[in-house]
This record gives structure tokens, C-alpha cells and sequence, in this order.
């Protein structure tokens, strides 16, 4: 038997429907919801605040005091100007490793550079071919793709013809990096150790 919803008065009172369990819920979370919402807005306001103020007064203006309003306002002009200057862009994830494995490659070719000059003479021979073909094995795992067997290409580059038709050397010591417009100079290392293979970065 369903029970009922409505009640009948008794003695001249009336009884009201029990309220339920899920509307007591609502009624004592929401204002504690909002309670969280506002203290967030506030806290991503005040952050705002502190970066808008340092990088408008970087710019030389004068900034007393900001209402929330004005924090936005000056945030949504301040990124329309970054966005005119062409400043405001977003840079992908690949990009940073293209900016360190760039970085690195100037590195190896700066210490190739200096093992050939004189003032690196001082250097055991041994030591500066050591050095040379460690840099050549790092650069040569940053640049190969991921998830590559380092097996399969240390082959297929001992199997690539040398564009200067010079013999192949072992894969363990050969590097072919791409090509660059910088030429490094290397006659004095690798005249002072010609039995190891050394690397040199663009060869």
C-alpha cells in the first residue's frame, strides 16, 4: 500500500510534508559552496593583482590602487598589447626540446672549436678524443626519434655513404649530424690521435 502525501488537520493544526534528505543537503552546502567559490575568485584576484602591478609599473605606470574591476580591465588590455606585439604566443612542448637539443649542439661545437686551437694544447690528446666522440654520443641519442633501437641506427648510419667519401668507421664511434653553415675546424685533434675515431660536430 503506497503511503500517502498529503495529512489531514487535526485540533485546528496542520502538519507539513517531511522535507527530504537531499534538499536538507542542498540548503546547508550552498552557501558554503559559494563561501569556497568567492574566497577562490578573490585569491586568483589578489594573484592577478601582484602580476598586472609588476608588469604595469615595469612599463612606467603608475598604479595606486586597483578595484577588481580594474584588474581585469587592465588584464584583458594588457594581453590585447602583448597580442598586438606578436608576444603573446603559446609555445608547444616540443619546442623546449628543439631549444635544448639546439643549446647542446652549440655546446659540442664550442668545445670543438676550442680542442682545435692552440691554447687547448695543454689537453691530453686521449682526454679531448674521449670528450669529443661522449658529446657526439649524446647529441646522437637527443636527436634519434623516440622509442628508435638504437641498434637499428647506429647501422643504417654505417651503412650511409660519407658525403666526403671517406671510409666508414664502426657505429659505435660515427655520428652524422645534419647538415649546418658552421664548418669547425679540427685538423689539430684529430691529427694528434688519427687511430680513434673522433667526432666532431658537422663535419
Amino acid at each position: 500500500m503506497a503511503p500517502h502525501t498529503s495529512y489531514t488537520p487535526i485540533s485546528g493544526m496542520e502538519y507539513e510534508e517531511p522535507v527530504s534528505r537531499t534538499y536538507q543537503y542542498r540548503k546547508v552546502m550552498k552557501p558554503m559552496l559559494e563561501r569556497k567559490r568567492r574566497a577562490r575568485i578573490n585569491r586568483c584576484l589578489d594573484e592577478l593583482k601582484d602580476l598586472m602591478v609588476t608588469a604595469l609599473q615595469a612599463e612606467g605606470e603608475n598604479v595606486a590602487k586597483l578595484e577588481k574591476a580594474d584588474i581585469l580591465e587592465l588584464t584583458v588590455r594588457h594581453l590585447h598589447t602583448l597580442r598586438a606585439a606578436r608576444r603573446l604566443t603559446l609555445t608547444p612542448e616540443n619546442s623546449y626540446a628543439d631549444r635544448f637539443r639546439d643549446g647542446f649542439t652549440q655546446c659540442a661545437q664550442e668545445v670543438s672549436t676550442f680542442l682545435s686551437t692552440s691554447v687547448a694544447a695543454a689537453v691530453h690528446p686521449a682526454a679531448g678524443a674521449q670528450l669529443m666522440r661522449h658529446l657526439g654520443g649524446c647529441l646522437r641519442r637527443l636527436e634519434s626519434p623516440a622509442g628508435a633501437n638504437p641498434a637499428t641506427t647506429a647501422s643504417t648510419a654505417s651503412k650511409s655513404p660519407s658525403p666526403s667519401g671517406q671510409r666508414n668507421v664502426p657505429p659505435q664511434n660515427v655520428y652524422s649530424p645534419p647538415q649546418s653553415p658552421v664548418s669547425v675546424a679540427s685538423s689539430s685533434v684529430e691529427s694528434t690521435d688519427s687511430s680513434n675515431a673522433v667526432w666532431r660536430p658537422w663535419r
